[in-house]
C-alpha cells in the first residue's frame, strides 16, 4: 500500500508528489561527487601522515554511498506495479542493461572519472532475489551483508591477488565491487518501504543513524589508536607513517589486503568496515534530516519569506530530481573542456572550477525542470525501456512518500 503526500512546490511553481528532501538527499550527493571530480584535493602528502583537509575529506566515501542508497530507495518509489515478479525481474533487467550501455558510452570519453554506472546495473541485478522479502528480514540482509562483506572481500583478494577480469571487478575488487556495496542498496530497498512521511520514523531514522555513524568512526578511531595502526605500519614493505597515510586516502575502493587490521580503519571508499557502517549511518542520518528539511521548506506559508524559501529548496532540489543526466552531463562537460582546452582534471583542481560545474549543472537542473518533470536521460531511458518490455509497459510509477509495504 502507499501513503501519499502533501503536492509540493516545484520550482516552476508547479505542484508535485515528490518528497523534496529525497531530492536535496541526491542533490548533496551530486555535490560531493562533484568534490571528488572536480574539486580541491581532500589530502596532501606533505609528509609523514601528510595534512587532511576535513572540508573536502568529508564528501569522499559518502557521497558515492548516498547515490546507492538513494537508487535502493528509489527501487521502491519509483517502482512498477507489475504483474508478476517474472516482469519485476524482467524491467529490472532491462534498466541495468540501460545503465551498463550508459556506463559504457561515458567510459569511451576516457575522462579520469571512475564510471559507478556499471556497478549500479550489476547491484540492481543483485537485488531482484530480495525485493520480495519483507522489510523486517531486508534489513537483516543488508546488516549482515555490511558484516561479512568486508572480511569475506579481503579474504577473496588476498587468496587471489592475480585475478584480473570485469567480472571480478565488478563484485569484489573493483572501486565499486558489488561485495561491500550491495549493503547500501539494500538497506535503501528496506527504508525506503516506510512511511518516510511520518516524524517518528524520521526520529528513528536520525537516531540510528547517529548512533551507527558514531560508533564505526569512533570505534575505528579508537582500535587504530591503540595498535591497529601500528601492526599496520609493521606489514608496510617501507614500515614508514608516510606510506601508511598514502595507502589510507589511497581511496581504491577495497581495502588493502596486506593485513586484516585494515577492515577496521575508516580509510575513505575503502570497504572496511568502519567505511560501510560509517557511511551507511550518514545515510540514514542525512536522509531524515534532509526530509525534515524539505518538510520545513515548502509548508505552507504564503508570507514572502515562505515562497522564497519553497522556492530555493525547489532550487536546490532540481539537480537531485535528475540525477542520472547530471552525473553524464557532468562526465561530457569534462570531456569536452579537456578536448578543447587541454585541461587534465587529475588529480584535484582549484576551488573556482568546482564553482563553475556546480552552477553550471545546477542552472541546467532548474530551468529544465520548468518543462519537464524528468532530466532528458532519465526520460530517454523510461521510454526505451518500455518499448523493450513485453506490452510495452513498465507499469505505474509512484512518486509518493512510502512504497508497498
Amino acid at each position: 500500500m502507499t501513503t501519499s503526500v502533501p503536492a509540493l512546490p516545484a520550482p516552476d511553481g508547479r505542484r508535485s508528489r515528490r518528497l523534496i528532501g529525497l531530492d536535496l538527499f541526491r542533490t548533496l550527493a551530486v555535490f560531493g561527487m562533484l568534490v571528488a571530480h572536480v574539486g580541491p584535493a581532500s589530502w596532501s602528502p606533505d609528509g609523514g601522515l601528510g595534512t587532511v583537509h576535513w572540508e573536502w575529506e568529508v564528501f569522499h566515501s559518502r557521497m558515492p554511498a548516498m547515490f546507492a542508497f538513494a537508487a535502493g530507495i528509489s527501487l521502491n518509489l519509483s517502482s512498477r506495479r507489475l504483474e508478476s515478479p517474472g516482469r519485476e525481474a524482467a524491467g529490472m533487467v532491462v534498466r541495468a542493461v540501460l545503465l551498463l550501455g550508459c556506463g559504457l558510452l561515458l567510459l569511451s570519453l576516457r575522462t579520469p572519472v571512475v564510471v559507478i554506472l556499471g556497478a549500479f546495473a550489476v547491484f540492481f541485478v543483485l537485488v531482484i532475489p530480495f525485493l520480495r522479502l519483507r522489510t523486517g528480514p531486508l534489513l537483516w540482509v543488508a546488516g549482515t551483508w555490511a558484516i561479512i562483506g568486508p572480511p569475506l572481500s579481503l579474504f577473496l583478494r588476498a587468496s587471489a591477488p592475480d585475478v584480473r577480469n570485469m567480472l571480478w571487478d565488478l563484485l569484489v575488487s573493483g572501486d565499486y565491487p558489488a561485495l561491500t556495496w550491495m549493503p547500501f542498496v539494500l538497506a535503501g530497498v528496506a527504508i525506503g518501504r516506510l512511511d518516510l512521511t511520518g516524524p517518528a520514523v524520521r526520529r528513528r531514522l536520525a537516531l540510528v543513524g547517529a548512533a551507527l555513524a558514531t560508533l564505526a568512526y569512533g570505534g575505528s578511531a579508537l582500535v587504530m589508536q591503540f595498535g591497529a595502526r601500528t601492526a599496520i605500519i609493521a606489514t608496510l614493505p617501507r614500515q614508514d607513517p608516510a606510506e601508511y597515510a598514502q595507502r589510507y586516502f589511497a581511496e581504491r575502493g577495497v581495502t588493502d589486503s596486506g593485513s586484516w587490521w585494515w577492515l577496521a580503519s575508516d580509510a575513505p571508499h575503502s570497504g572496511s568496515w568502519g567505511d560501510v557502517l560509517g557511511a551507511l549511518g550518514t545515510c540514514l542520518l542525512l536522509l531524515a534530516v534532509l526530509l525534515t528539511v524539505g518538510d520545513w521548506a515548502t509548508r505552507s506559508d504564503r508570507t514572502p519569506a515562505g515562497r522564497l524559501r519553497a522556492r530555493l529548496a525547489g532550487w536546490l532540489a532540481a539537480p537531485g530530481s535528475m540525477v542520472l543526466s547530471v552525473y553524464a552531463l557532468h562526465i561530457v562537460g569534462m570531456w569536452v573542456v579537456t578536448a578543447v582546452t587541454g585541461h587534465s582534471f587529475a588529480p584535484a583542481q582549484p576551488l573556482w572550477i568546482l564553482a563553475v560545474f556546480t552552477v553550471g549543472l545546477g542552472v541546467f537542473a532548474v530551468v529544465w525542470s520548468r518543462y519537464q518533470r524528468q532530466g532528458p536521460l532519465e526520460r530517454l531511458l523510461s521510454r526505451v525501456s518500455r518499448s523493450l518490455l513485453p506490452g510495452g509497459r513498465t507499469g505505474t510509477r509512484s512518486t509518493r512518500g512510502s512504497s508497498r509495504r
